[in-house]
């Protein structure tokens, strides 16, 4: 049974960590690294560090992989659809931090019927001049999801170029891309989740391994941060330049490299 661990005296840090290709790699199925949680364990009750996953996936599909990997415990705070935010309850029930989601979900609706000739002319392209798929997703705008990493490239340099809004952007991660509210990420959201506890971006760690990560590693996000040798080499190279820790390892044991490298044992 999936436990939720008891709080400690204080809380004096905050970690975020990507889910698919950072700890949960591709083609992988069954529990993680166990000394994966035993290591986050020990570094949450030794320093006080509340822990997280911030992920593209939805809470039902997140939890759903916490299954899948055999989690032991839950983390601290979860980031759903990279920009909502949920803490666990009673029974294992994830309960919603209501006033940034619902903030989150109007200033969505208000921007995508702003953003309709927008899509319309990305959809045009898409559908006419590549071989990617404009994909209808409940409570977004769209998704595309491109046949490869450079045609992707390729759509987000005609969305750049075609896009006035000032609101509007979108995550990308490899071949998937969804379009967002320029104010709702990984790193707006987790430091709003972190403010919970009144933590900082000074004592805040982030890893993770694509470029929807690359919003956490912003040093007005975040003190720290790292990612697993199997990242892409945009957040290898920001990651370098930031100070921050590439590891030697992919994975789960990337990211139990990472927690070594900030954490004294």
């Amino acid at each position: 049974m999936v436990r939720i661990l008891p709080e400690p005296p204080i809380w004096k840090a905050a970690i975020a960590f990507d889910f698919d290709d950072t700890l949960v790699m591709k083609g992988e199925s069954g529990p993680l690294d166990p000394h994966f949680f035993e290591c986050i364990q020990w570094v949450r009750a030794s320093y006080g560090a509340a822990w997280g996953i911030a992920t593209g996936r939805s809470l039902y599909q997140l939890v759903e992989g916490f299954n899948e990997a055999s989690f032991p415990v839950l983390p601290d705070f979860v980031i759903a659809r990279e920009r909502e935010i949920y803490f666990p309850g009673q029974f294992g029930r994830w309960v919603p931090h209501e006033d940034w989601n619902g903030r989150c979900e109007r200033d969505h609706d208000r921007l995508f019927r702003k953003s309709k000739r927008v899509f319309r002319k990305v959809r045009t392209f898409i559908e006419g001049q590549t071989s990617a798929r404009w994909v209808s997703v409940e409570g977004d705008a769209a998704g595309i999801v491109a046949s490869s990493d450079a045609e992707m490239d390729e759509i987000q340099n005609f969305i750049e170029g075609l896009s006035k809004k000032a609101d509007l952007s979108f995550e990308r991660n490899s071949i998937y891309l969804r379009f967002s509210h320029r104010n709702y990420h990984k790193g707006s959201g987790l430091v709003e989740a972190a403010e919970r506890w009144g933590i900082g971006p000074s004592r805040i760690l982030t890893v993770g391994d694509n470029l929807n990560d690359l919003s956490m590693f912003q040093p007005e996000i975040c003190d720290a941060c790292g990612c697993p040798s199997n990242a892409v080499e945009a957040v290898k190279e920001y990651i370098s330049r930031r100070g921050g820790k590439v590891a030697n390892k992919p994975g789960s044991a990337g990211v139990i490299e990472v927690l070594g490298h900030y954490f004294a044992p």
